[in-house]
């Protein structure tokens, strides 16, 4: 077995039979892919409020997030008491709005265990109207499609804890669209939800939910919520850890997989899609991520083989990084991402006070165990420029145009349909032989009403004859009412 291999199969086993790395946490739903309460949280670490944050892989309990509002205020009490904070209305209403969003949650770490048993039949409620002259989808939206016409989506979530071991999550939702439905306006639909069972933090979860791995800020190379929600299986550990024994040099450690089978109508029939994913916090300020995806197996003729055909000898020739054909073929996207927080960048710089910075290379194939083919994304986010909390600045610049193989992102010479579920891409919402630069800034015109401006420039099919050019500006204002508590 390759050296590296052995390192790997030690790191799992130390993982699921040492005691002394995983700490009983209790279960708790997640908060959902695209959810407010990242941004607002993205907001606290953009003002140096957190440092323990591990978002390069989403989602994340209701109970993480908990835990990373307590690193905010807790800072962020020390700092009023010995000086002046710029931006101080700003993060007390961002962490007032977020502690009474996860109020019984950050009680819990504060030693208010609260009932073992509860419901919440309703929490999240929204209703979105569209009307336009042609069909028409947003990015990274879960999927969801807009007709010609009228769209009216509405939705609500509910969750529940049983024993403080189980848990289920659902987000119904109403549809109504003048043109998407065959023979009826109107639908109800399971948009996520899922049920949960944790233990010693190790989570095992079974529904439909989105993921998003990686650091990119509006997309990611391998996974994002831009297609429908999967019907997974996943095992994670919601909560970071320190791993024992020469493992405990890693940091705070994460670590997520998952099975689910895609749809039927494609060109192969119900593949089944798998992923890996490992985080890792050796310092405060870096977090080095390594993902990879597997599709493999499916319905029909000569189709590959799936997960409960391999051998332990197949698994070994398909993780090899080598290209198998046959009844081994998979298609399969690897690589490593990182991200890079500085803070108190005033210091230097009397203009900003955090800085972020986050690549990710991701690879189609493999040479030598390492990725070949690459895309790459790269990005930084300025943060609380001029320093009065409330000024964000990013840009991102994603790229998988690949010299001389036009079209080799996201395609595959037997999964005919590619990277895809329902049709869209999984990974980058830019597709294939595609460059993408974006440019954000978030501006706070009060502590309740924020402004957002975007701008979007995207080539696809590069090295085609007639390649797809989009340039795209965005503006949104955001209010929030304020909630007045008095932990703050």
């Amino acid at each position: 077995m390759p050296k590296s291999r052995s390192v790997l199969l030690l790191l799992l086993l130390t993982i699921l039979l040492s005691p002394v790395a995983l700490s009983q946490a209790g279960v708790s739903v997640n908060a959902p892919v695209g959810h407010r309460s990242y941004g607002a949280l993205d907001k606290l670490i953009s003002m140096g409020l957190v440092q323990g944050a591990m978002l390069t892989t989403k989602p994340i309990t209701r109970l993480e997030m908990a835990r990373l509002i307590k690193e905010a205020r807790d800072k962020f009490e020390g700092l009023q008491d010995g000086t002046h904070f710029e931006g101080q209305a700003i993060a007390t209403a961002v962490l007032q709005r977020l502690e009474a969003e996860f109020g019984p949650e950050i009680a819990y770490y504060e030693g208010d265990l609260g009932p073992p048993t509860y419901l919440k039949p309703i929490e999240d409620t929204y209703v979105t109207i569209y009307h336009a002259s042609e069909d028409f989808s947003f990015e990274n939206d879960k999927g969801r499609k807009y007709s010609d016409g009228l769209s009216i989506k509405a939705g609500l979530s509910s969750h529940g804890v049983f024993s403080r071991h189980f848990a289920f999550y659902l987000n119904p939702e109403y549809r109504y669209s003048s043109n998407e439905f065959e023979g009826d306006r109107n639908r109800l639909a399971l948009q996520e939800g899922y049920a949960k069972v944790e233990c010693y933090n190790i989570e095992v979860e079974a529904g439909r939910d989105s993921l998003w791995w990686g650091p990119g800020r509006h997309g990611s190379l391998i996974l994002t919520d831009n297609a429908k929600p999967f019907d997974l299986i996943k095992i994670s550990n919601p909560k970071p850890v320190v791993l024992p024994w020469i493992f405990k040099y890693l940091g705070l450690f994460k670590f997520v997989g998952f099975w689910t089978k895609l749809e039927g109508h494609r060109y192969i029939s119900e593949p089944e899609f798998m992923g890996m994913r490992l985080d890792i916090k050796p310092f405060p300020f870096l977090n080095l991520g390594a993902s990879r995806t597997i599709l493999l197996g499916g319905k029909g003729p000569r189709t590959p083989k799936g997960v409960t055909d391999l051998s332990l000898n197949d698994w070994a020739k398909i993780l090899s990084g080598r290209n198998i054909s046959g009844a081994l073929d998979t298609d399969q996207i690897g690589g490593f991402d990182v991200l890079l927080h500085f803070e108190s960048m005033d210091r230097f710089y009397n203009i900003i006070r955090t800085l972020d910075i986050w690549g990710e290379l991701y690879g189609e194939d493999e040479a030598a165990n390492l990725p070949s083919h690459n895309g790459y994304v790269v990005g930084l986010r300025l943060g609380d420029l001029f320093l009065n909390g409330k000024t964000n600045l990013i840009m991102e610049h994603a790229d998988n145009v690949i010299g001389g193989l036009p079209n080799l992102w996201y395609s595959h010479h037997v999964y005919c349909d590619g990277y895809t579920y329902y049709g869209r891409i999984m990974g980058h919402e830019m597709g294939t032989d595609a460059r993408e630069t974006f440019i954000s800034l978030e501006h706070y015109l009060t502590p309740s009403v924020v402004l957002q401006l975007a701008y979007d420039n995207q080539k696809r099919k590069a090295q085609s004859d007639i390649p797809e050019t989009r340039d795209r500006y965005d503006a949104g204002v955001s209010w929030w009412k304020m909630c007045i508590r008095d932990s703050i």
